[in-house]
């Protein structure tokens, strides 16, 4: 178990001696220091099996203010990008279990605007294929739209078919629900149909359905934390050193005015429900527990079985030439990637380490200098959990050596794999 603390001047040369306990402890070590071209900002990283925690480890700086540097610890609350999709889509479960959603219908009656990929006019996009990214959107030039603008000005006739903004697939052949290209801009539409069959602003109601009765620290909505002392700042390491890409202070995000005068249900995308979650990997640590225990944790119960089931169960798997991703996807259920150990999109293997067995499902997160890994065996309950800030640019980062994870990533599992429970 290792909780490390790093100097720049630690960071930049060497790990102390202190440091280096466990063949674990130094592997990570040399993640933080070495495994990227400048050392990384800050790790976490926690291994579960039998679904309790056998490995943690806190290494380098949250944030920087100043003179002062914040070490990075249990506590410390990451933007942790796309896994909150994860997270977006327990909320969305929960609706559908009281019967206030379907996720087979047209995802136009709750959005209150008609969906439609222009190419196929007579094809409905489900809320289902919003959730596998078969919905033939694409992400386009934003994805986030102000509070002042609602989720419909995505689609409108400013967006001309074949532009870089149109916000469809344009002529690829592809009907809705037949092939997989991911996209962030299906969960804003997600959070917004949340908002209009829950009547609550989409960071509340995911506060109050999920994160607390989960007693999850965290939210969608940084400016209203209950503990913004524990928020770490995203960087990429650039040439020039730490450049603070997101939740450096004092935090910036939308206005008080803005969001007080914000209509519910209009634009969910203001909270970003694709990758805005603030969470620990403590946080992530009672995730996994809560779905390796089926739906319940602590005595609460969430969800059905069938539902954590039906977030699992492959609704889109690759066949050679049904998708296109840059990450180790195979297979895909409800916000979650399956690891089986088959060839991905790409043509590698999406085994995160070398000797894997299969049976890991969850979502990684790459993000603003931010990588970040969510994953889980519900059969044995092993866990593999971390944030790793500090990154360089997008493409400078270190590709895997055999999957299409990044190295770093490959690094974490292996090192984490080899814990002996």
């Amino acid at each position: 178990m290792k909780y490390a603390v790093c100097s720049a001047l630690v960071l930049a040369l060497s790990t102390t001696a202190a440091l280096a306990e466990s063949p674990t402890d130094k592997a990570m070590d040399a993640v933080l220091t070495q495994a990227e071209a400048r050392p990384l900002a800050g790790l976490a990283a926690v291994r579960l099996h039998n679904g309790q925690p056998v490995y943690q480890y806190y290494g380098g700086f949250a944030r920087r203010d100043g003179e002062q540097t914040v070490p990075v610890g249990q506590e410390t609350l990451f933007r942790i990008a796309s896994i909150s999709k994860v997270v977006t889509t327990i909320g969305l479960m929960e609706l559908v279990e009281q019967g206030k959603i379907n996720l087979d219908h047209d995802a136009s009656e709750y959005l209150g605007f008609p969906l439609r990929n222009p190419d196929f006019p007579n094809t409905p996009i489900t809320v289902r294929m919003l959730l596998n990214h078969t919905s033939s959107i694409r992400d386009a030039d934003v994805y986030v739209l102000p509070p002042d603008k609602p989720a419909s000005s995505f689609f409108d006739k400013t967006h001309k078919p074949g532009s870089q903004d149109y916000h469809f697939s344009y002529h690829d052949g592809h009907e809705p629900g037949t092939y997989f290209t991911y996209c962030n801009l299906c969960y804003g539409l997600v959070g917004t149909i949340m908002e209009r069959v829950s009547g609550e602003r989409f960071d509340q109601y995911q506060k109050h359905h999920v994160l607390e009765p989960l007693k999850i620290d965290g939210g969608y909505n940084a400016a209203e934390l209950e503990h913004p002392e524990r928020l770490a700042t995203i960087y990429q390491h650039l040439p020039t050193g730490y450049k603070a890409k997101v939740d450096s202070q004092p935090l910036k995000g939308w206005s008080a005015d803005s969001l007080q005068a914000y209509k519910i249900g209009s634009n969910g995308s203001i909270f970003s429900p694709q990758g805005g979650l603030r969470i620990s990997v403590q946080g992530l640590t009672r995730l996994a527990q809560f779905m390796i225990q089926r739906g319940t944790l602590d005595g609460v119960r969430l969800l059905a079985p069938q539902s954590i089931e039906a977030m699992e169960t492959p609704t889109w798997q690759f066949d050679g030439k049904n998708g296109e991703c840059p990450y180790p996807l195979s297979a895909y259920g409800l916000s979650l990637f399956l690891l089986t150990g088959a060839k991905d999109t790409n043509g590698k293997s999406d085994s995160p380490y070398p000797g894997y067995k299969g049976g890991l499902r969850g979502h990684l997160g790459d993000a603003y200098g931010l990588h970040s890994g969510f994953w889980y065996n519900p059969q044995n309950g092993d866990a593999y959990l971390f944030a790793a800030d500090g990154f360089p640019d997008y493409d400078q980062v270190r590709p895997g050596q055999y999957s299409s994870f990044s190295r770093v990533e490959e690094k974490i599992f292996t090192a984490l794999a080899g814990v002996q429970p």
